[in-house]
């Protein structure tokens, strides 16, 4: 039977490879997230107005009344 006794060396560098796979991974990952944050305000900022007919109804009869006056 052969058994094979990892050194601290042996140990380290497979540690180190499998953190840069995974810093790779959670940067995929968070670049997403920013990406997906950033698509989100994108469509707040381009969604359009709607301002209710009676209300602007109502501005409009109050610069009539005003200007009427003067």
């Amino acid at each position: 039977m052969h058994t094979h006794k990892s050194t601290t060396y042996d140990l380290i560098m497979e540690s180190e490879s499998e953190d840069k796979n995974r810093s790779r991974l959670e940067t995929v990952i968070y670049a997403l997230f920013i990406l997906s944050a950033i698509v989100s305000i994108w469509q707040f900022v381009v969604q359009p107005i709607v301002v209710p007919s009676h209300t602007a109804g109502f501005a409009s009869n109050q610069t009539q009344c005003v200007q009427g006056e003067i």
